[in-house]
């Protein structure tokens, strides 16, 4: 099994922000730790993707919606 579980560290213990599921008291695991992602806004991103990467994300968002159409 493998998560993503945000964690908050106080008093030099790391604390999940809520219960992990399918982790037993007492039990040993791994933890990898990295910055929580700040969010940016769009703007900040502008430039950041290739032509090519900006074209196929813009095909995956429209067959995305695609799929969608009509449901809503």
């Amino acid at each position: 099994m493998t998560k993503t579980v945000e964690v908050i560290y106080e008093e030099k213990v790391l604390k999940p922000i809520e219960p992990i599921e399918g982790v037993k008291e007492h039990e040993r695991v791994l933890v990898i730790l990295c910055p929580h992602p700040i969010k940016k806004g769009l703007h900040e991103l502008v430039g950041t993707l290739t032509h090519e990467e900006a074209e196929a994300m813009q095909k995956l968002i429209d067959e995305e919606f695609e799929k969608i159409e009509g449901e809503w």
